[in-house]
């Protein structure tokens, strides 16, 4: 039952999307607006493991965090001094986005933001959000929950 219900949301979101995609090329040629738009935003922790919880977690400032969609950087974004992030895509570049296929990463290493944490890594999370809520022409998404992968030589 789950497995059919993430089908059907899956399958949503690609035709928005697809939409998105035809309207992009009208757009183009007619010059007409935008339809819609991507906004990612969340916080980035200062610390290691896994699911990391990032209400008792210090906030990573200054962090580079990147929108990775297949193996390229599509957008990014640079923390503020409260470890929030915003990141924004229009509607046509955002694709793999919807269907599970891009995750933020933060490459900064953690001892900028604590002395102690010398491990060399990086935070990764995947995205969650409504995939079936247009609000105003905005999907918001944000991390699922990030998690530190270290780095092996």
């Amino acid at each position: 039952m789950a497995s059919s219900k993430k089908a059907v949301l899956l399958l949503a979101a690609a035709a928005v999307v697809a939409a998105a995609c035809v309207v992009g090329t009208a757009e183009g040629r007619l010059g007409i607006g935008k339809i819609g738009r991507l906004v990612i935003t969340g916080v980035v922790p200062c610390s290691t493991g896994s699911l990391i919880d990032i209400a008792t977690s210090p906030v990573f400032p200054n962090a580079d965090v990147e929108l990775r969609c297949a193996g390229k950087v599509v957008a990014g974004a640079t923390t503020n001094t409260n470890g929030s992030f915003s990141m924004e895509l229009d509607m046509t570049s955002a694709l793999a986005a919807f269907i599970g296929g891009c995750t933020l990463a933060v490459d900064t290493p953690l001892i900028k933001c604590n002395a102690d944490l010398t491990d060399v890594g990086t935070l990764v999370s995947y995205l969650q959000g409504p995939l079936t809520r247009l609000i105003g022409g905005i999907f918001h998404l944000f991390p699922a929950g990030f998690s530190f992968h270290a780095r092996r030589d």
